[in-house]
């Protein structure tokens, strides 16, 4: 039987809808105590929205996002802080064409017509690309002692990345890491000091992607662009909705996700340095070593999903319309699935086993390009500078929704002469 509802919210201190929450990373000490005192948890609602469900547990979290039965991504693919549930209805319109907010078979339908980008044909065509620039840009840090390691580094070649793959220009993108810190950054007064400058930041994104979309109309090109604008679902061409809704989500994700798990690998190994130089001794060894990073950073601090009919979990029923959170930064620390799960163990056997890219019909389409570009960039930066130490503590992005790093301040140092 399950404690009390007032016992165990005395027990547990949570707050998802708070992003003060998650103002140093995942919670984790947090996550375990509501896995352990509850891990089917009805969180309390707010003003601006209902209360729904949390949970912890990796089984829990992984049969939910498999069960497209009982649970739908149709009525929001993540709970929001009170503030960004009350911008623009504009945003609103495109968040929910995101095929993130997609059912089968609607989703496969608008997932088709973007996969091939993503193929492993298209990435090998690409991995010379992303090698040129990651050559590039640590030849440019040659002589430096230190680096501020989320905008000098981790940012650079993902955005480089994904500007390719969508035919945006080299000189956009500084725009583009702008545009894409509005997406995640609109609980963050760095990024958006009001709700009307939130409001502001993200719809110039879609204003953006018209201008683009209508650029290929006249000159088009062998690129993602170009591509969407051709593109037909069911007879009829994609419509504006939609087309802001790949743009923006694909841009931000394609690389603010590849960003943080960098960042946040970067982070982790400085303070491991055992693990750091088991790595820097051979880099190839990024191979093994990935999946154990991807469980470890977790750079999504959750998802939802909403019932539709009545459903028992965990020993709690979750009523028709109620919303149930994803939180994959506890399922990866789950101990169930994962021995002594806050020690960082880069020949983990089981570490495959990790939900960062998610499971099941809304597996990340980009994981196999963000695995390409993390095993580059960091491989590379271990190669250059084996002995890295972080400076200090990372800063975070204010946001229930990404584990991102504003800043990182890194020490690099290149290998000992012998």
């Amino acid at each position: 039987m399950s404690a009390p509802v007032d016992v165990v919210d005395e027990a547990v201190a949570f707050d998802l809808l708070d992003p003060d929450t998650f103002a140093h990373g995942h919670p984790h000490a947090a996550y375990d105590r509501l896995r352990a005192a509850a891990p089917v948890y009805r969180h309390p609602g707010s003003a601006a929205q209902p209360p729904f469900w949390v949970l912890t547990r990796h089984a829990d979290i992984q049969a939910v996002s498999l069960d497209s039965e009982r649970f739908t991504s149709t009525r929001g693919f993540r709970v929001s802080t009170d503030r960004r549930a009350g911008m623009d209805p504009e945003i609103g319109r495109v968040l929910s064409r995101f095929m993130l907010a997609m059912d089968r078979p609607e989703h496969d339908v608008y997932r088709n017509v973007v996969a091939s980008r993503f193929a492993p044909a298209a990435l090998k065509s690409l991995e010379p690309v992303i090698a040129a620039n990651v050559a590039k840009l640590f030849d440019g840090l040659a002589g430096r002692e230190e680096v501020e390691v989320v905008s000098e580094v981790a940012a650079r070649v993902p955005i480089q990345t994904v500007c390719a793959i969508f035919g945006l220009p080299p000189e956009h993108e500084a725009s583009v890491f702008e545009l894409t810190n509005s997406v995640f950054g609109t609980d963050d007064p760095d990024f958006a000091a009001t709700p009307e400058a939130a409001n502001r930041n993200y719809l110039a994104i879609f204003d953006y992607a018209m201008e683009m979309y209508a650029e290929r109309r006249r000159c088009p090109r062998d690129d993602l662009l170009t591509h969407l604008v051709d593109a037909r679902i069911h007879g009829a061409p994609i419509g504006e909705t939609e087309l802001k809704s790949y743009f923006s989500n694909m841009l931000a994700a394609g690389n603010e996700t590849t960003r943080t798990t960098l960042a946040g690998a970067i982070w982790t190994l400085s303070q491991h340095q055992e693990a750091r130089d088991w790595l820097a001794q051979d880099p190839a060894r990024l191979g093994e070593a990935m999946n154990e990073l991807l469980r470890f950073v977790s750079p999504v601090i959750q998802m939802a999903r909403t019932a539709t009919t009545q459903v028992e979990l965990g020993g709690q029923t979750i009523a028709p319309g109620e919303k149930v959170v994803l939180l994959y930064g506890a399922a990866n620390r789950d101990p169930a699935v994962f021995a002594d799960p806050h020690r960082l163990d880069l020949t983990r056997a089981n570490a495959g086993k990790h939900l960062t890219f998610g499971v099941g019909v809304h597996h990340c389409l980009g994981s196999r390009l963000a695995q390409l570009q993390l095993r580059l960039i960091l491989g590379e930066f271990l190669r250059r500078f084996p002995r890295f130490a972080a400076t200090g503590s990372p800063i975070y992005l204010r946001s229930n929704f990404v584990g991102a790093m504003k800043a990182l301040n890194v020490r690099l140092e290149p290998p000992s002469e012998k």
